[in-house]
């Protein structure tokens, strides 16, 4: 009888106490010979962003793991540069292991776009799914399996563990923002991306901080999820996205007064001030040089006619995050995710019709950028 191995990989930045968990409870239910912690140097399939260089995430995930009995974090992928497939992985360790049965630990989310990997049937040449459901993804394992059946002709091997819902995503926004991230993490890991200021938003994060109130600041955070899930569907820089996102409401309780060189653009109503201030605040004390970041918070309130994208995923963005609660808003939430394009012109037109309700007129750049995008986007009623 062959040896069973499970290999483990993924990203890791930052390996979490579910990662941990999982790997737990499928030590406990295979009883494998060896383990294999593997942090892929790029992953092929996935836009990261403040991604935490090989070093820092090998080590986090010593630290995560170290308590686990015969488990070694390996080097393999970081150390050959450029996208991990998993093919090649497979097939190095099927060299390298060659007594071992290789069990590929992975979630519902992953078998179900496995088919779209590179050489899919060369991984399962050398290893078996080893599949664990997880809470919030919509996807039963026994579901999953099957429908895995059906197109390769191979039974996975399903954990009865049931994973919990968490996100190294909201993790990182967190710590982006210096809010808590009690139980997500180890000790240990989480002191080592203080010590290293791993995920830091530096001096950007730090106005910020001091100038937004806590309610705000999760606002931001809200904001910075959901346009980072924009920016991977419809192809913007995932940095700009997060930097845009993140000081899109820098301005929002500073006073025009206080900084001489910013004058306040003709006829803007109050609460769109805002963003123009924002944008000042963003290049003339920040820094920031970047149009394309700058234009995206200077109409993040207003929009304007011929946005780039980035400044539509903001926008979008700051009309749908998860703390938004206004009537309408779930529908189209949702549809966001199937026409991004059309759900931001709806955001547009919430907008003004927002505004109107309240019995003011509509900000003239708001209901021209309306206009213009009406005319360019079918299936708004």
């Amino acid at each position: 009888m062959k040896k069973r191995l499970i290999f483990f990989g993924g990203t890791f930045d930052p390996p979490h106490v579910e990662h941990v968990n999982l790997l737990r409870e499928a030590k406990k239910e295979l009883a494998p010979d060896k383990i294999i912690v593997m942090p892929t140097f790029t992953p092929p399939h996935k836009k990261t962003f403040m991604r935490a260089n090989g070093e820092h995430r090998v080590k986090m995930c010593e630290l995560a793991f170290g308590d686990i009995e015969g488990v070694t974090v390996s080097t393999w992928e970081i150390e050959q540069g450029g996208k991990s497939f998993s093919y090649l992985t497979m097939e190095h360790l099927a060299k390298e292991y060659p007594e071992h049965d290789i069990y590929f630990l992975m979630g519902t989310d992953m078998l179900e776009t496995f088919h779209t990997w590179k050489n899919p049937e060369l991984i399962l040449k050398y290893a078996t799914p080893l599949l664990c459901e997880r809470d919030g993804e919509g996807v039963s394992a026994r579901r999953s399996a099957e429908a895995f059946y059906n197109r390769f002709g191979i039974e996975v091997r399903t954990l009865s563990y049931v994973g919990k819902k968490l996100s190294s995503t909201d993790i990182k926004i967190k710590k982006l923002l210096k809010r808590e991230v009690k139980n997500c993490l180890s000790s240990s890991v989480n002191e080592y991306i203080d010590q290293h200021l791993i995920y830091s938003g530096g001096k950007y994060a730090d106005f910020l901080i001091e100038n937004l109130g806590d309610k705000r600041i999760e606002h931001t955070a809200g904001v910075i999820k959901l346009a980072i899930e924009y920016a991977r569907r419809e192809g913007v820089d995932l940095e700009k996205a997060v930097t845009a996102s993140l000081l899109h409401d820098v301005a929002k309780n500073l006073s025009p007064s206080d900084y001489e060189g910013f004058t306040v653009p003709k006829d803007v109503p109050p609460p769109v001030v805002h963003q123009y201030l924002g944008a000042y605040v963003a290049e003339v004390v920040l820094g920031i040089k970047d149009k394309e970041i700058l234009n995206a918070i200077r109409f993040h309130t207003s929009a304007k006619p011929n946005m780039s994208k980035l400044a539509r995923v903001v926008y979008t963005a700051d009309m749908l995050e998860e703390g938004r609660s206004y009537e309408g808003v779930d529908e189209i939430r949702r549809l966001s995710f199937e026409n991004f394009e059309l759900a931001f012109l709806l955001s547009l037109k919430r907008s003004i019709e927002y505004i109107l309700i309240r019995g003011f007129k509509a900000y003239p750049l708001t209901q021209k950028a309306y206009d213009y995008y009406e005319k360019r986007i079918k299936g708004v009623k």
